[in-house]
């Protein structure tokens, strides 16, 4: 709501007219934020919408998907305000005049880690022979599709063959839609290993993050944000990308297992 002051010109019986101050509430309509974000991100956003409305009466919607999806979302044209994806598909939608040039700002990075259901012992992962080892004894492993664009999924499938393990784990594989989903999965009991990224694994009630994968194995995910070059309110938008690199968002980005970037990207 917002205080609206109008002089009206009232007439007395004098025959003068005065002007009469009257203060008249008027209702503004807030705006209504899209923001098309990498799942990587929901645990970290998750009260991220109730948490801007009180600082600025502005209305926040998070549509979710693999860094694939989202990107294929944007391209089919469905309107947006905000999308956050790695650089590589940002910049993809740069080039194709779906979001502003020069709007794109670096968030946080993430790395990628190993859980297991919380009250199982956890395995040793310090180098390339011991994950490795792990994925081989492990009865079921859950991840991401890597059919479903899935960052960590496409990533994580190429690894597993890179260690020479594939024949002998692709069996025991359970794919999900999301990371964050294969460890909720875990959580449940229908795999005894989830690998994904760390702020997949964090959120999560009933799963331990057994630590990163060893740092030669290691993928480390950057995740940016641009300005949608059709926003429908893009002064709105520019505000929504400043809270997002400010310390309230990046407290929970830290706090969900992410690496804070320079403030220079």
């Amino acid at each position: 709501m917002r205080l609206i002051v109008r002089t009206v010109l009232v007439k007395i019986k004098a025959g003068f007219l005065v002007g009469v101050l009257l203060a008249v509430v008027q209702p503004v309509h807030a705006a209504d934020l899209v923001v098309f974000s990498a799942a990587a991100l929901k645990g970290a956003f998750e009260k991220l919408p109730e948490q801007y409305f009180a600082a600025s009466g502005d209305h926040v919607r998070l549509i979710y998907g693999t860094a694939g999806q989202v990107h294929d979302r944007a391209v089919s044209g469905e309107a947006f305000d905000l999308v956050i994806v790695p650089p590589t598909p940002l910049a993809n939608l740069v080039e194709r005049h779906l979001v502003q040039e020069g709007s794109q700002k670096d968030l946080a990075r993430v790395r990628l880690g190993m859980a297991v259901k919380t009250g199982t012992a956890a395995p040793s992962i310090g180098d390339d022979q011991a994950f490795a080892h792990v994925l081989l004894d492990a009865p079921s492993i859950g991840m991401a599709n890597p059919a479903t664009g899935a960052t960590s999924g496409i990533y994580l499938a190429k690894l597993i063959d890179r260690l020479g393990i594939g024949d002998r784990v692709d069996a025991k594989i359970k794919y999900y839609a999301e990371g964050q989903t294969a460890m909720e999965a875990m959580a449940r009991g229908e795999v005894s290993v989830g690998l994904g990224q760390i702020s997949e694994i964090k959120p999560v009630h009933g799963v331990t993050l057994v630590g990163p994968i060893p740092e030669d194995l290691q993928l480390k995910t950057t995740y940016a944000v641009g300005i949608g070059a059709n926003s429908g309110s893009p002064e709105m938008a520019k505000k929504l990308l400043s809270y997002l690199t400010g310390p309230a968002v990046q407290a929970s980005l830290k706090a969900n297992g992410f690496d804070l970037v320079s403030p220079a990207n």
